[in-house]
């Protein structure tokens, strides 16, 4: 591997500093950036710059040993050592894995609803983020570029989600310094990069967390959607009165008062500090700002009705097979109002059967299946085929994912009911994303949607729209696919893909968005719906190219859509409503 090739395509030993050697395989990729690819074994991530001249012209040896002596700390995942040739060429450096969510994925309101997600665990992120930050400036390092890909947040801790600061080799530390950052993080109006600079950009990421939206977007009269820039070198924050904001932005009381004082401080003006503890109360003395929310005229163009609820019960999802779960963990048929079974598993996916339900649920780490029967609602415990380490559901079809399998389930009636496989596709694991109902995936450095069609079918499309973006939720339904990302600039925007019959060919509109919220619904006749802005429901067939805007008072970011049969739905006020036009 002599004058290093970052993309390996055939076994390759390389030797670890300190740890010995190990054998990389095109199957331990995970994805290809601007300096290099990431590889995966086991509890070890491996990362090869393209430039095989890196490591020796900038020195990186030398920084990555320094940054390895100098940050043994739970929430820096740093560089451990070099990865080297077997003839001793540096080529890169070795890490520990570290699992968890990227921030723009906390910022949403429908992360923090599937994942139980709370307040309370928004200000344990971000304290705990203050603290990482005030430890690397006591070992005299800058993170500089500390934008919200490059904190993950490991949510499964028992004491409170734990940030994770990532992309450590590109910190400024000793004589290394650096002049990349993010622009949606940057302080504009200071020349030069320090520890206020680092605490600003901290402010930018953990304001998104705890309110759900850029310190600097929402609509404002003069400026247009993306001026991300112009509005922060004119401190045209949404602390401004002017600024309105969607009802899924949280209110900022959730915010205690001497940090909702330091974000306005910082972001109206341009004084600098460093922020106070987030675990320190007291009352704004600014008394925040009342948020101002879009106003809308009702115009009739849309009808609601409730079609299920349960007295003494709030339900909390809904699944498109008919099936609805409650706060009491109860399954209960949509169409027949029966309960049906129990289960209190975060992740949870359920299809009909002709003679009942097929239930795939994770409990302590693995994935489990049932089938509930449609006569008695007697529950069968089922064998899984297959070494799960995720299921997909599809409209009506369910799939688990392996190391480097999509494999899709089907239950099959005997005299006890039996779980099997009833097809498979080849997939990179380490390399792949899996969203609501499709998986994104990087085959090394060229991004592929993977995407179930018709009964039996699943694409997989080469997509060039999505190289060099970060995916951060997609959605896949007929001939149809939605992917929010974000960007090296920090723009959110949401690609949709429209393919013909046989998912061969497509076309792609892209539109930019303030949240990185993705409140879309596909029906199975082709038919979309979104939110993205209160009073505005936009209804529309992407593959023939039509849409509708209604405007109505009763539209708000804050309903979740989804669909039953071929109706919209969605919770509120704890029961389960459609919405039709008239």
């Amino acid at each position: 591997m002599e004058g290093v090739m970052a993309l390996i395509q055939k076994a390759t030993k390389v030797e670890l500093e300190g740890r010995g050697s190990l054998t990389l395989r095109t199957g331990d990729y995970v994805t290809k950036g601007g300096e290099g690819a990431v590889y995966r074994k086991s509890d070890t991530v491996i990362k090869l710059y393209t430039d095989p001249k890196k490591m020796l012209q900038d020195d990186m040896v030398g920084k990555i040993r320094l940054l390895a002596k100098t940050f043994k700390h739970p929430s820096i995942i740093g560089p451990q050592g070099i990865v080297k040739t077997e003839k001793g060429t540096p080529i890169g450096y070795y890490m520990p894995f570290a699992s968890g969510e990227p921030l723009s994925r906390i910022f949403t309101n429908d992360f923090r609803s599937r994942e139980n997600f709370g307040d309370v665990d928004a200000l344990t992120l971000v304290e705990r983020m203050h603290k990482v930050v005030q430890h690397t400036h006591d070992k005299q390092a800058l993170m500089v570029d500390a934008n919200e890909l490059n904190w993950l947040a490991d949510i499964k801790v028992k004491n409170g989600p734990l940030p994770q600061a990532i992309d450590v080799d590109s910190w400024a530390v000793g004589k290394w310094p650096t002049k990349v950052i993010m622009p949606s993080i940057r302080d504009w109006h200071s020349p030069s990069f320090g520890p206020l600079t680092d605490w600003y950009a901290w402010g930018i990421v953990t304001f998104q967390v705890l309110s759900g939206i850029h310190p600097f977007k929402g609509k404002l009269e003069g400026y247009k959607t993306g001026e991300l820039e112009r509005r922060m070198k004119d401190n045209a924050s949404v602390f401004l009165p002017d600024v309105r904001l969607n009802r899924a932005v949280r209110d900022f009381k959730c915010i205690p008062g001497p940090l909702l004082d330091w974000y306005q401080e910082t972001f109206a003006t341009t004084n600098r500090s460093t922020p106070p503890l987030p675990s320190l109360t007291g009352i704004s003395t600014n008394g925040g700002r009342k948020i101002l929310r879009t106003v809308v005229t009702q115009t009739g163009g849309l009808v609601y009705q409730n079609i299920f609820e349960i007295i003494g019960e709030v339900v909390t999802s809904v699944w498109p097979c008919g099936v609805v779960r409650t706060t009491s963990n109860v399954l209960y048929s949509l169409h027949t109002k029966r309960q049906i079974g129990v289960s209190s598993a975060t992740k949870l996916a359920i299809v009909t059967h002709t003679d009942g339900w097929l239930i795939a649920e994770e409990i302590s780490g693995a994935w489990k299946f049932r089938f509930i029967s449609r006569d008695d609602n007697k529950s069968h415990e089922l064998d899984s085929p297959l070494n799960c380490q995720g299921i997909v559901r599809n409209g009506n079809r369910l799939f688990a994912v392996t190391t480097n399998e999509f494999a899709e389930l089907q239950l099959l009636s005997f005299a006890k009911p039996i779980l099997t496989v009833k097809n498979r596709w080849g997939i990179m694991g380490n390399a792949t994303q899996w969203f609501k109902g499709v998986g994104i995936t990087d085959v090394l450095g060229s991004m592929h949607i993977i995407a179930p069609f018709d009964e039996h079918n699943v694409a997989i499309v080469k997509t060039p729209e999505l190289n060099g973006a970060k995916v951060l939720q997609a959605i896949a339904g007929t001939r149809y696919v939605e992917v929010t990302t974000v960007d090296a600039r920090g723009i959110y925007q949401v690609l949709g893909f429209a393919f013909d019959a046989g998912w061969k060919k497509y076309t792609v509109a892209t539109r930019t968005i303030d949240q990185p919220e993705l409140n879309t619904v596909i029906l199975p006749k082709g038919v979309a719906a979104r939110i993205e802005n209160d009073g505005e429901l936009i209804v529309y067939v992407p593959h023939k190219g039509e849409q509708k805007i209604l405007n109505e008072k009763d539209i708000a970011t804050t309903l979740r859509l989804t669909y039953v049969d071929e109706k919209v739905v969605y919770i509120k006020d704890g029961a389960v409503w459609t919405l039709r036009m008239k």
